[in-house]
């Protein structure tokens, strides 16, 4: 027996932890995925002294 399994990828980006919380809440409860895996990261740059964060997620989901 053969299984086609499509994975799809979906790439949230923010720049709080709390609206990147908002945005994976809303896309798992609007499309209700089976999600195979998440992948966090975080960036930080400075520019002109000013510190800038960004929060990401890469969901693996089917």
């Amino acid at each position: 027996m053969i299984y086609h399994i499509i994975m799809k990828i979906k790439i949230i980006e923010k720049t709080h932890e709390l609206d990147l919380q908002d945005a994976l809440n809303d896309f798992i409860e609007e499309t209700n995925p089976h999600i195979l895996s998440l992948h966090y990261g975080v960036a930080l740059t400075s520019h002109l002294g000013e510190l800038e964060y960004s929060f990401s997620c890469l969901i693996v989901y089917s």
